[in-house]
């Protein structure tokens, strides 16, 4: 942006700085008396994603100070959040939600808080908000806890222990998604509920006709796995009644072989079965040796309270396991659909294979030093691989041209940014990915608003067709064309850094060139399908790439260290490497 004043950015950050300091140490008198004045110089710079994030931290500030109440607080965060959404400025939208739920937990909206604390603290770079929401997630917990505690002491005047611990089995299994760490809790929580020696939970297999189970109380993690009409289990899964021996040996439905083979003795019986929502048959509670006499007609009610909850947690479990495998398959689908749209630009010109590759590794390595959540990352892959796929749209006559293009074909070559996103825009794409489109058409995008298709500017431009932007130039300027062989390195990476501000991000250009050498090297090596050697890795992993532009750049007399690192990236580089 272009500053008004003379005051410099970093001097508005500071003061900034200086606020959330203050708030930290809970001087929330101090802290909004510099934001008033941060806000003031960023509004002077017309930096105003930074007013976006003094209006929140002063909104926070007002409703702890009592200086507003709840409603203006809101008013206020509002603000903060259009400005932060016309800017598009991460760190100032994920400030205004932290705010917003700060104060709904103030204001004792536990669900409301942990619901926005929990998605900030996943998805937030900043430390600071990280740390904090992090802190306010652990005491709504707290609070939780505390309040399932008053329950249970409530329940203990007015009711027995067994009452208590069905009130423990269903917190404990209403959120679990794992298979076999539910059976293990419901298995171990039931055996304690019904002061029982040992539990195990049968699931009915009705493809197979077979009960099974990983988990048996006292009898190790073996697999169990019989006919589905034999044993007890069996029995009850099959004609849907409850069986409840007082004396195993005299009743002629048990199976004594498992008893013989085991060296367990089995003195009584309780076997349930386990019903869903639409009433149909999941699998078998099976409870023995009861530690004070026999199972009672208590018992069989307390076991058929669990098992409507235990019915609902497995159904719940087996459908959130289906959806992630679904999930899963649509992810592997769409990641072949991906690799194949990539292959077929390879196919197009095998000087340029690989290019949308290491465009791809470079940018994640910029996403690495900036940062970047692996949600936002994961988008950004996919739309560097695919960056080019408009160039199916390209002439072979143009696109494969040794010397330089005409004016007509480079306006021509030119349609592949806008074929691009015409491509990936009717491709039906999830919530998530939705940005694809537009991140991979914008990688020709320049900062200054002088780039292709559509002349954006700034922060105008996707965060992620900014990232590309650099990756694409770097690679396309350090890989052999048919015109000419790669640049120098020293001039590619001059033409990155005087591209700073005018086609390319300063902030982008800043975090690629803090990437570590031995990184870069990786990415060079995948042209020759060669690894780096473990030796060679120790010393260029001791610089970046604005430590070898320094060195490059330098009339200074290096030492023995410094020379044999700019020999060995060069060797990479130009693919000259021994590998000795």
């Amino acid at each position: 942006m272009q500053k008004t004043s003379t005051l410099s950015p970093q001097e508005a950050d500071n003061t900034l700085h200086s606020a959330i300091i203050a708030i930290d140490k809970s001087d929330f008198l101090t802290a909004k008396g510099i934001l008033q004045q941060a806000a003031k110089e960023y509004t002077s710079l017309r930096l105003y994603e930074g007013v976006s994030i003094c209006l929140s931290w002063k909104a926070l500030c007002d409703y702890i100070l009592k200086t507003e109440d709840f409603i203006t607080s809101l008013k206020a965060i509002d603000e903060a959040k259009f400005l932060a959404q016309k800017t598009n400025y991460k760190d100032a939208i994920d400030t205004y939600r932290f705010v917003n739920g700060i104060i709904c937990f103030y204001e004792n909206n536990f669900y409301e808080a942990q619901s926005i604390l929990s998605d900030v603290n996943k998805k937030t770079t900043n430390a600071f908000i990280k740390e904090k929401s992090g802190l306010i997630l652990n005491k709504i917990n707290d609070k939780a806890l505390n309040r399932i505690e008053i329950i249970e002491q409530k329940f203990a005047k007015e009711a027995n222990s067994t009452l208590i611990s069905l009130l423990k089995i269903g917190r404990l299994v209403s959120a679990e998604t794992n298979l076999d760490s539910l059976l293990e809790t419901l298995a171990s929580e039931t055996a304690k509920a019904l002061n029982a020696d040992r539990c195990t939970v049968f699931l009915l297999d009705k493809v197979n006709n077979e009960l099974w189970s990983k988990v048996a109380t006292g009898m190790g993690s073996e697999e169990i796995r019989f006919p589905a009409t034999k044993g007890l289990a069996g029995h009850a899964a099959m004609t849907g009644n409850t069986i409840n021996i007082q004396d195993t040996y005299n009743d002629e439905r048990f199976n004594k072989d498992i008893d013989s083979k085991t060296g367990y003795v089995t003195r009584n019986v309780l076997c349930m079965p386990i019903r869903n929502m639409k009433h149909e048959i999941m699998g078998v509670f099976q409870v023995l040796n009861k530690k004070d006499g026999a199972f009672t007609k208590k018992d069989e009610e307390i076991l058929i309270a669990l098992g409507s909850s235990a019915g609902i947690a497995l159904e719940n479990t087996r459908l959130f396991n289906y959806q992630q495998k679904m999930l899963e398959d649509q992810r592997l689908l769409f990641s072949s659909f991906i690799d194949t749209l990539a292959a077929s630009i390879d196919a197009r010109d095998k000087i340029t294979s690989g290019h949308s590759r290491r465009v791809t590794m470079y940018s994640d390595l910029i996403c690495q030093i900036l940062n970047v959540s692996e949600e936002d990352k994961d988008v950004i892959k996919h739309a560097a691989i695919l960056h080019d796929i408009g160039k199916i749209g390209i002439r072979d006559s143009v696109l494969q041209k040794e010397g330089k293009l005409t004016p007509e074909e480079y306006e021509h070559i030119q349609q592949h940014a806008y074929i691009t996103h015409e491509i990936l825009s009717k491709i039906y794409l999830s919530n998530k990915y939705a940005q694809v489109a537009d991140i991979a058409a914008s990688h020709h995008e320049k900062f200054d608003g002088s780039g292709y298709f559509k002349n954006l500017k700034g922060e105008a431009i996707p965060f992620g067709g900014r990232i590309l932007a650099v990756a694409d130039v770097f690679d396309a300027i350090t890989s052999k064309r048919h015109y000419r062989d790669k640049m120098p390195i020293l001039n590619a990476l001059n033409i990155i850094i005087e591209g700073a501000g005018s086609h390319f991000d300063p902030q982008i250009v800043e975090a690629f060139m803090s990437i570590r050498c031995d990184k870069m090297v990786d990415v060079f090596l995948t042209e020759y399908n060669s690894t780096l050697k473990e030796e060679h890795r120790s010393i260029l992993s001791q610089y970046t790439m604005r430590d070898l532009h320094n060195m490059l750049c330098s009339d200074e007399e290096k030492n023995e260290h410094q020379n044999y690192f700019i020999e060995l990236f060069n060797e990479y580089y130009t693919n000259k490497s021994t590998g000795k």
